[in-house]
């Protein structure tokens, strides 16, 4: 088992496929869940004391440590619901900034599809999309998720499901921030997770997830916990600020 604290922009860049199993959660966010995380956004965006905002940890198992042109496919065990999150703020971004608007290609709709939706050195028509998508969700909301973050959005959709909902909720609270699109780029860049890999050869993360949501410990004793897996782990990764609700 491995942690290690990163940015996060720089953890989606990485060349890799998170691909979350069946089993898990349907994505859901409230409309309150949306409002506090858009309030931190506006935050990190127009505050220059705002230096880093620790959004949570994900839990990744690797699978079979092997890799596909050089992609690892990786099964992600926790932290969905915030990544699914971040990926709808960024294709709202995306909708937004356009192409060639902004005065920086970095601002694009493209460069942000290409480098934090795909692994874009990929021919999606050629080596199929099995490993062209960098998140791959559960079947219910996989469809849904590659229309928006493809700027289809103006495509027939189911109004109120969750992921729509966010990515609306974004895009108007985007465009009447009266923020700049660099801005909120920006922002977003100061956020950091915690990446805990796991090898299954050797350890079952399954197990210990399950096994620590039935448990239904409290959010200070979650807290001790990360750090007593850091300790373990030999890596000073879990930052002193109250780690996020799932």
């Amino acid at each position: 088992m491995e942690a290690s604290r990163t940015n996060l922009l720089n953890f989606l860049r990485e060349p890799k496929q998170l691909i979350l199993p069946d089993s898990q959660s349907p994505y859901d966010c409230s409309d309150g869940m949306r409002a506090k995380f858009w309030d931190n956004i506006v935050r990190l965006s127009t505050d220059e004391s705002a230096t880093e905002y620790y959004l949570g940890l994900f839990l990744i198992l690797e699978k079979g440590l092997f890799c596909t042109y050089e992609i690892p496919k990786l099964i992600l065990i926790d932290g969905h619901q915030r990544l699914v999150t971040l990926h709808l703020l960024l294709a709202a971004l995306a909708k937004v900034a356009g192409d060639g608007n902004n005065g920086s290609v970095e601002f694009s709709q493209k460069y942000i599809y290409d480098n934090y939706f795909t692994n874009n050195f990929l021919n999606k028509e050629e080596d199929s999309d099995e490993l062209y998508y960098k998140l791959v969700l559960s079947s219910t909301d996989n469809k849904i998720y590659r229309r928006l973050v493809e700027g289809n959005d103006h495509l027939p959709l189911p109004s109120q499901h969750p992921m729509v909902m966010t990515f609306r909720f974004f895009e108007k609270a985007i465009t009447e921030s009266g923020i700049s699109v660099a801005d909120i780029y920006k922002g977003i860049g100061k956020i950091t997770v915690v990446d805990i890999s796991t090898d299954r050869c050797y350890e079952n993360p399954q197990f210990i997830y399950d096994t620590l949501m039935e448990s239904k410990l409290t959010l200070e004793q979650a807290k001790l916990l990360l750090k007593w897996l850091s300790g373990l782990l030999s890596v000073s990764c879990i930052p002193e600020s109250k780690p996020v609700e799932r």
